[in-house]
């Protein structure tokens, strides 16, 4: 295989490809130039005027030309310019097909607010490919805590723990609607709760199709209502409901008045599933209880892990069910860690189970931003109930008011708006769970590679939630766009052809007379004397003069701007100076002039 060296690669940046093409077709050119006035040379040196005449000639004359002198020396300056001129046509072709790749990569840093080359918005809302661009979200630095007051209740009254936003109430938590209302939660103390209870089976099929790890959002200390999001732009709307194994990260924004608040959130759901017998076995029961609540996949099983697949198992062998958990609240955090063994019963048979599912969640709230923004949020429609704006990536898509069932008080219908700003779903990531094996509803594999790249993901993601809904500049963009470059190689090639150029300059410049410079125009302009131009040294005519077609007695003649005309004639019976044998004479019946043959230069 061979290594490209950078005389090949292309290392030299140009501005544009027009850049790159000028260079291309001006070297094209240039060697073209080269090919003629080399012929013309030879051509010369030959003494084949008209081996010179063929060159302003089409293929189909030359190709006559050429069949008539046979293999001459004429000849062959005329077919081999015939081939070397289209050739040097396709110079630039060769240059272009030079490239390696024909760009570099340029990068450069800077927030994305200022970025000016790029749409990121767009870019990320459409996830389009522009050829050539791209652009990297490094990690944030400013991802400070938001602003938080003390709670307003205890955990015991608050019915969980909650992320106090303002004095009125306003605040955010997680929604416990997915856990029976039998489960009571026991606060051990300031900042934990525990709840662990059995319930008949038919309390499953109303939970188990519930949403999980749902925000929950207070406005007050009356008004609340859950995070919603469309279905189209989450998915975790159908994954987060019954079994299956998926985790979901998402940043969302609530905002209340001029104050906004982001947060970042990460639920996790493994499930195992079984339906011919609605039974799992004892031995996988406990091993889904040591890979969920273990830290370490390998750790041998703790007395707690133990225990509570104690529980399970004793909660199955009893034809019930089991829900048991965890709730945890940090400053700026609130957690929930529950596991369930839900019985489902169809509609027509409420005791038999259909299936067992044994169900892990987690799920986990965090504050990362709090800011005020220049203007109040305004709602988007008006409304006669108590409603939110619905938006996603910072744009307005709808509102609440048609879910709304609360009466409202004069002035008071307006909450704010909530803004699912991103969203990542993993899927068949963790392991499967349709089946009823731990390590399969599980794989070490996938939650190790989670856990190696959880924090550049919440990065990721958090910066790509603050370019589409929130600060834009607070987020660092590394932009790399391609430029057009050019190799040594193609700069070498380029050049080539221009000294060849100047070389075939030089040389030409040994026809003295300029003939074998010249049109034929020319040649016939100075030998016929047509104005006062000399014959000796032939060149542009800078006023050219005007020929017709003339047509006397049946013959087309060359008519000139005095009435005369252009022929040729023989010597014989006519009152001219006597020419050497080998003469011809072009004849301007104003004026006539003897014009020696170029055999004789």
């Amino acid at each position: 295989m061979l290594v490209p060296s950078s005389f090949t690669t292309s290392v030299l940046p140009v501005q544009e490809n027009v850049v790159k093409n000028i260079i291309f077709r001006v070297s094209a050119l240039c060697l073209q130039l080269a090919v003629y006035n080399l012929c013309s040379y030879f051509a010369f040196k030959s003494k084949a005027y008209t081996s010179f005449l063929m060159f302003a000639e089409d293929h189909i004359q030359r190709f006559f030309f050429v069949s008539s002198r046979g293999w001459s020396r004429s000849a062959i300056i005329v077919l081999g310019f015939a081939i070397l001129s289209p050739l040097a046509g396709l110079y630039d072709t060769l240059l272009w097909s030079l490239d390696s790749p024909g760009y570099v990569i340029k990068s450069s840093r800077d927030n994305a607010g200022s970025v000016s080359s790029i749409d990121a918005e767009a870019a990320i809302t459409g996830n389009l490919f522009k050829s050539g661009f791209n652009f990297t979200l490094p990690p944030m630095n400013d991802l400070s805590r938001g602003d938080i007051v003390p709670a307003r209740q205890s955990l015991a009254d608050a019915g969980g723990p909650l992320i106090w936003l303002d004095d009125e109430g306003f605040s955010v938590g997680i929604d416990s609607l997915s856990r029976n209302p039998r489960c009571i939660p026991e606060t051990t103390d300031d900042r934990n709760q525990v709840w662990g209870c059995q319930f008949p089976n038919n309390d499953s099929s109303v939970i188990f199709p519930l949403p999980l790890g749902q925000p929950f959002i207070w406005w007050d200390g009356n008004q609340s209502e859950p995070m919603r999001s469309f279905r189209t732009d989450n998915l975790w709307n159908s994954l987060g409901t019954g079994g299956d194994t998926a985790a979901m990260k998402q940043v969302f924004t609530v905002t209340k008045g001029r104050r906004r608040h982001t947060f970042f959130e990460t639920v996790l759901k493994v499930s195992m599933v079984s339906r011919f017998p609605a039974s799992i076995d004892d031995a996988e029961i406990l091993e889904m209880v040591r890979r969920t609540f273990s830290n370490d996949a390998a750790d041998n099983i703790q007395p707690a892990t133990q225990t509570l697949a104690d529980v399970i198992i004793t909660t199955q062998a009893n034809h019930l069910s089991f829900s048991g958990g965890t709730f945890f609240r940090q400053d700026f955090s609130v957690s929930a860690t529950s596991i369930e063994l839900l019985n489902v019963t169809n509609q027509d048979d409420r005791i038999s189970p259909e299936y067992v599912v044994l169900r892990y969640t987690s799920t986990n709230i965090t504050l990362i931003r709090s800011e005020t923004l220049p203007n109040p949020v305004t709602p988007l429609s008006p409304c006669p109930l108590y409603f939110s704006n619905l938006a996603t990536g910072g744009r307005l898509r709808s509102t609440t008011c048609y879910l709304s069932t609360a009466t409202q008080d004069p002035g008071s219908g307006f909450h704010g708006q909530l803004d699912a700003s991103a969203v990542l779903i993993l899927s068949d990531v963790f392991g499967d769970g349709s089946t009823a094996r731990a390590a399969t509803a599980l794989n070490e594999t996938g939650l190790l590679w989670y856990q190696n790249h959880t924090e550049h993901i919440d990065q990721v993601l958090a910066s790509r939630a603050f370019i589409l809904g929130g600060d834009r500049g607070s987020v660092l963009v590394d932009v790399q766009h391609t430029a057009p470059a050019l190799s040594y190689l193609q700069l070498l090639l380029s050049l080539i052809p221009t000294l060849i150029a100047l070389v075939s300059i030089l040389l030409i410049k040994k026809d003295k007379r300029g003939y074998f410079q010249s049109s034929f125009f020319a040649a016939v302009h100075a030998t016929t004397h047509l104005d006062e131009s000399q014959c000796d040294k032939v060149g542009y005519s800078h006023v050219p003069p005007e020929i017709r077609l003339d047509v006397v007695d049946g013959h087309v003649l060359l008519g000139t701007p005095h009435g005369g005309t252009l022929g040729i004639v023989t010597l014989g019976g006519m009152d001219l100076p006597t020419p050497t044998e080998k003469n011809a004479a072009f004849v301007n019946q104003d004026s006539y002039h003897t014009v020696p043959t170029m055999e004789d230069p």
